[in-house]
């Protein structure tokens, strides 16, 4: 196929044609290739609204792939591809990033039942990646992988979080992610955030169980 040719043909072409083809590429894609190309224009898309129902059923649908092995791709690891990190791992990740960014969107517009619902299931399955289950394959992977702002995302969760639940409640909540952060050396400081967001009476309880239970909040 000759590139020159070829795109002196494309210019020619009206922008329908233009998107039509814009469109297979993006499917020919993996997600690394998609970024390469488009990632620095999607970072130029400006934020729009989003539909609360519409983002938790797509995600509860994800949460139901994740569960049933959609994403899980193992291969015989050995000292050639032990770094290698197949498809569907680096689509996960990728797409995980994009729902905890939408629910984000759903904290700043507001919506915060819809926002807490949408983390929750999110959040599990992180913990559940992260404990192990068959949800990605690869020899290394992690929190790491997930792109975006994660002290953003955490912040969501806790400021919609804190918004419609009780002290219990939103100790619940907050522990687990207090508790990671202190497995990844406190660098998103997810304690100093639950605190800073929390009510009074939030704040209090909090700091009773975290004490209770030893949790690391910084480290020595």
């Amino acid at each position: 196929m000759n590139k020159e040719r070829l795109f002196e043909y494309v210019k020619t072409q009206n922008q329908s044609k233009l998107l039509e083809l814009l469109s297979l590429a993006f499917d020919t894609m993996d997600t690394n290739q998609r970024h390469d190309v488009f990632g620095k224009t999607a970072k130029e898309v400006p934020p729009s609204p989003v539909d609360g129902k519409e983002i938790l059923t797509t995600i509860e649908q994800f949460y139901e792939k994740s569960m049933a092995g959609y994403y899980y791709a193992p291969f015989d690891i050995n000292s050639k591809n032990f770094s290698d990190i197949p498809e569907e791992t680096d689509a996960w990740f990728d797409e995980i990033s994009d729902y905890l960014e939408d629910s984000s969107r759903l904290t700043d517009q507001g919506d915060h039942e819809m926002a807490v619902q949408c983390f929750k299931l999110l959040h599990e399955l992180i913990d559940k990646m992260e404990d192990g289950d068959e949800i990605v394959f690869a020899d290394e992977y992690g929190t790491w992988m997930i792109t975006g702002d994660e002290k953003r995302f955490v912040k969501s969760y806790l400021s919609s979080l804190s918004a419609i639940s009780t002290p219990e409640e939103y100790a619940n909540g907050a522990i687990p992610l207090i508790k990671r952060d202190s497995y990844e050396s406190f660098h998103n400081k997810v304690y100093a955030t639950a605190t800073k967001i929390a009510n009074e009476d939030q704040k209090v309880y909090l700091k009773t169980e975290v004490k209770k239970q030893k949790i690391r909040t910084r480290s020595k």
